[in-house]
C-alpha cells in the first residue's frame, strides 16, 4: 500500500523533481527500506510541485478574458481600418472638390493644376439637325488648367489665379477631320476661402472671363466678356455652387454677340453629389424671361471609376 502511494506521489512530483537530487535520495532510501524518510522527501517534492503549478496557473491570464481581448483587438483593428478608409475617402473627396474650391491639388513643378473638368469623348452625338456636310457623330473634349499667380495680398488668405479652358467639337469621323467648333475661355479670378460658418459656405470667387470662338471679325467672330461672382456650399457629399455674372457692355457697332444674354442669361447653378468612385453634377441655366423668349440649358455629368484606378468613365448630356 505504501509503495502505491509512492508511485502516485512520484508521478505528481516527477516534473519538478527531475532536476532535484532529493528524488534520487528518496529512491535510495526506499530501496534501503527507510520508507518514512523516503516518504518525507516525496512529500516535500509533491508539495513544491503543487505549489509551483498553483502559482503558474495564477500568473496565466484568465481564459475567459481571451475572447474579450480578441474582441477588443478586432474592434480596434476595425476602427483603424475604418479610420484609414475614411481618410482615403476624405482625400478623394477633397480631390473631387478641388475644382469647386480653387485648390491646387495635383499641381506640378510649374504650379499648373486642373481647373474645370478635363475629359475626352470619342463619341458625341448631336440629336439636333446639323448642316451638311457636318456629321452628327463627332468627338468632344475639354482642357482646363489654372496657375496660381500670388496670394494673401490683403491678409485674407485669398489667392489669385490665371486659368484657361477650351472645349472643342471635332469632326473626327470625316475624311479631313476638321474642328467644327471651339470655345476658348481665358480667365482671371480671385478665390477667398471661408474657413468656418454655419451656412457651410466654403469660398467666394470673383473673376473676369472672356469667351470666344477664336475667329476674327471677318470670319464670324463671336465673343463676349463678363465679370462674375460665385460661391460653394458643401453639406456632407452634396455641393451647391451658384454663379451670377454681369456682361461688360461693348460698342453696338463692334458687338459681334449682341443676343448672347438672351441665350446665356445672368446666372448658372451647379448641383453635385460626390463619392470616392462616383460623381454626378447637374448644371442649370435660364434667362428668366418667362413672358416670352425663355431660353435655358441643362447639363448632366456622370462619372464612375469602374476599375478604381482614378480614371472615370464619363457620360455627359446637354440640352
Amino acid at each position: 500500500m505504501i509503495k502505491k502511494c509512492f508511485l502516485v506521489l512520484s508521478f505528481l512530483c516527477l516534473e519538478s523533481a527531475l532536476a532535484d537530487d532529493r528524488f534520487d535520495r528518496a529512491l535510495k532510501l526506499e530501496q534501503e527500506g527507510k520508507y518514512e524518510q523516503a516518504l518525507k522527501l516525496y512529500k516535500e517534492l509533491a508539495q513544491e510541485s503543487l505549489l509551483s503549478k498553483k502559482l503558474s496557473s495564477q500568473e496565466k491570464p484568465d481564459e475567459t478574458q481571451k475572447p474579450k481581448q480578441a474582441i477588443n483587438s478586432s474592434s480596434k483593428l476595425a476602427k483603424n481600418t475604418s479610420k484609414e478608409a475614411d481618410e482615403e475617402e476624405s482625400k478623394s473627396l477633397r480631390l473631387a472638390l478641388a475644382n469647386y474650391l480653387g485648390e491646387d491639388l495635383g499641381a506640378n513643378v510649374f504650379g499648373i493644376s486642373a481647373y474645370k473638368m478635363n475629359y475626352f469623348f470619342p463619341v458625341s452625338y448631336n440629336f439636333s439637325s446639323v448642316e451638311n456636310p457636318q456629321r452628327a457623330t463627332e468627338a468632344k473634349f475639354q482642357i482646363s488648367i489654372k496657375k496660381r499667380l500670388f496670394e494673401n495680398l490683403f491678409g485674407f488668405d485669398e489667392s489669385y489665379y490665371l486659368a484657361y479652358s477650351q472645349t472643342s467639337w471635332w469632326q473626327i469621323y470625316k475624311h479631313s477631320t476638321p474642328f467644327r467648333e471651339s470655345s476658348y475661355e481665358p480667365e482671371f479670378f480671385m478665390n477667398l476661402p471661408i474657413q468656418a460658418n454655419k451656412a457651410n459656405l466654403k469660398n467666394i470667387r470673383i473673376g473676369f472671363l472672356h469667351q470666344s470662338n477664336g475667329k476674327g471679325e471677318e470670319n464670324g467672330s463671336r465673343s463676349w466678356n463678363r465679370v462674375y461672382l460665385s460661391s460653394v456650399f458643401i453639406k456632407d457629399r452634396f455641393v451647391f455652387a451658384p454663379r451670377v455674372w454681369l456682361r461688360i457692355p461693348e460698342d453696338k457697332n463692334k458687338d459681334d454677340n449682341p443676343d448672347i444674354k438672351t441665350y446665356m442669361g445672368n446666372f448658372d447653378i451647379n448641383l453635385a453629389y460626390l463619392q470616392k468612385y462616383f460623381f454626378v453634377n447637374v448644371m442649370l441655366r435660364n434667362n428668366l424671361r418667362f413672358n416670352g423668349n425663355n431660353k435655358g440649358a441643362v447639363q448632366v455629368d456622370l462619372g464612375v471609376d469602374l476599375f478604381k484606378n482614378g480614371i472615370f468613365w464619363y457620360v455627359q448630356y446637354f440640352n
